[in-house]
């Protein structure tokens, strides 16, 4: 019998395209060279008009990334066990169920695991991907890729984006479906 491969993903950017992640480079590096921030630390909306701009951001991830068919089948075929891991936002929950209902998801996922107390992202993943004991995590952000990679045995497959694909990092992927062909080679 094979050992399933316990995989955690990340929902925007990886399982969910989201167009606007290619702004994320340009962004850090105005907090970093013009703010002088040095900490990792995402931002969170205060009142009801951010929160009201923030759900229209994360309406964009409006397609499936290209590979859910794909984990869908590793799944069904019991090779991987599958952990949706998301920092979004408390509230920010209706919208994913709605989305993951609507693309026919939300049974392919042994766990659904909502930043409900709003945490700061990376430190929420990081805690999630720890619980469960992952084999590999899946995730599109940067600095959250550098934040989790080498704090534990899990390998962190990196979805980059077309800004920031000439960083190195071991387990770089141009999307979802490329990293799950490089997890197919180890069942």
């Amino acid at each position: 019998m094979i050992k399933k491969i316990k995989v955690g993903l990340d929902f925007d950017g990886a399982i969910a395209y989201n167009p606007f992640r290619i702004i994320r480079a340009p962004v850090t590096y105005v907090k970093r060279s013009i703010f002088g921030a040095r900490k990792l630390n995402f931002y969170y909306p205060k009142n009801n008009f951010q929160k009201l701009l923030w759900k229209i951001i994360h309406e964009s991830s409006i397609f499936p990334a290209k590979g859910i068919d794909v984990l869908r089948d590793l799944v069904a075929k019991e090779l991987i066990e599958a952990h949706l891991i998301t920092a979004r936002y408390s509230f920010l929950n209706n919208q994913l169920y709605t989305w993951l209902g609507k693309n026919r998801l939300t049974g392919v996922f042994k766990t659904i695991n909502i930043n409900e107390k709003d945490e700061q992202p990376h430190l929420f993943k990081e805690k999630m991907v720890n619980k469960h004991k992952l084999a590999i995590f899946i995730e599109d952000n940067l600095d959250i890729v550098k934040h989790l990679h080498g704090r534990s045995k899990t390998k962190i497959y990196w979805i980059y984006n077309i800004v920031d694909r000439h960083y190195p990092h071991p387990y770089k992927f141009p999307y979802l479906e490329r990293a799950l062909e490089k997890i197919m080679k180890q069942v």
